[in-house]
């Protein structure tokens, strides 16, 4: 089965049993696909303590979660990471079971074919990307604003 949603944001609340108790029957054969603004690489240069509390709860659902890149995303950490092949395109393994699916690739999921393209214009981001300047600005806000308890 496959369930599209898009603009976490990196709040991922959305995905706790109560909000989506379908997923208690799912298996990780079964896809959840962000598009766009998925937000959980956040931090200017590694992985902070909450990204890695997130990524690694998102990694121990029973689901698979694959996201499309955003226009809020850290391009400098995501496309650091190895690029993989994974169901006829490339990938960026986050973990084993958050895989974010990369711009213009095509993919075989539960025998359908996805295109996956990304980016768009956007009322706070000048020319739909953001710069690195305007990353470390954005995340400080964001941080402010989803502090973990």
């Amino acid at each position: 089965m496959i369930y599209i949603t898009g603009d976490t944001h990196s709040d991922f609340l959305r995905f706790e049993i109560d909000k989506f108790p379908i997923q208690t029957d799912m298996t990780k054969n079964d896809y959840v696909i962000i598009c766009g603004d998925f937000g959980g690489l956040w931090t200017f240069e590694e992985e902070s303590n909450r990204e890695k509390y997130w990524l690694n709860w998102l990694n121990e659902r029973n689901f698979t979660t694959l996201f499309v890149d955003g226009n809020h995303e850290n391009f400098t950490r995501l496309y650091n990471y190895p690029i993989e092949e994974w169901h006829g395109g490339k990938v960026h393994k986050i973990r084993d079971s958050v895989i974010h699916l990369m711009r213009g690739e095509i993919y075989d999921i539960d025998d359908k074919k996805f295109f996956t393209f990304g980016g768009a214009r956007s009322h706070d981001i000048r020319d739909g990307i953001l710069n690195l300047d305007e990353e470390e600005k954005y995340m400080n806000i964001v941080k402010e604003e989803h502090t973990l308890e």
